[in-house]
């Protein structure tokens, strides 16, 4: 629409209407009739598209359907869920719901055979050893694993492996200190439970190499544990001790 520009007697001014001035003697703007049915019918047409009666009385129908002509637009222009869920609609929009129904139609439960998304499982489940839909973190696979590597030294094994400690000590033996117990090796960390065995050798030519099982009395064996040689009464002689515990 426009204004009647083409016809002359509408008396335009500067391409608008104007009223009629008596004082000057300007003539008001005529309306023709083609171009005032033409306004009237093209906002005839928009509320008749909504199903509604033209109503010379109300001012506010023209409004009312195109407001309702907006809502049913941006209605057809939205995805539904089955549209969301394909994800082969180019033309649609997509609202929050139909983006999260999108991504939970594709965001599955990994397995070996499956590419999809998996909870990080918790200490209690990597000790229990039982989910086969959790992940394990480097941290929690490495929860209580401890090494230290040397001449003395220890290997502990993580929680979920039962805690288990190997260690090996660098250290001497005799057979009159410590009240003949032997020389006292201490670990080189303190079996926090239990210490389930323990073996001992000797360098050079001596006939045997003993530990002393029982505890003494300066330390637990958890702490220490002595080793004796028969055949060296006054002086110490270079031994090899391995512990294993928890």
């Amino acid at each position: 629409m426009d204004y009647p520009r083409s016809v002359p007697s509408a008396g335009l001014v500067s391409g608008k209407f104007v009223d009629e001035n008596p004082l000057t003697g300007v003539p008001g703007s005529l309306i023709p009739a083609s171009w005032g049915n033409g306004v009237t019918q093209e906002i005839l047409g928009v509320i008749e598209s909504v199903g509604e009666i033209p109503d010379e009385n109300d001012n506010a129908q023209l409004k009312t359907a195109i407001t309702s002509l907006i809502a049913k637009k941006q209605t057809e222009s939205l995805a539904g869920q089955e549209d969301a869920e394909a994800g082969t609609n180019i033309a649609k929009l997509m609202t929050p719901l139909r983006v999260f129904q999108a991504i939970a139609k594709k965001v599955v439960q990994a397995t070996e055979a499956v590419v999809g998304i998996a909870k990080i499982a918790s200490q209690a489940e990597v000790n229990a050893g039982v989910s086969d839909a959790s992940m394990v973190t480097p941290k929690k696979l490495r929860l209580g694993f401890l090494v230290r590597l040397g001449a003395s030294g220890y290997i502990v094994f993580p929680s979920w492996m039962g805690g288990l400690i190997i260690q090996w000590i660098t250290g001497s033996a005799s057979q009159a200190a410590n009240g003949g117990y032997g020389d006292l090796n201490l670990w080189p960390l303190a079996f926090p439970n239990a210490l389930f065995l323990a073996v001992a050798t000797h360098e050079g030519t001596a006939s045997g190499t003993f530990l002393t099982w029982t505890n003494n009395l300066s330390v637990s064996r958890l702490v220490g544990i002595n080793v004796r040689c028969p055949d060296w009464p006054t002086n110490s002689i270079a031994a090899r001790v391995i512990g294993i515990g928890y």
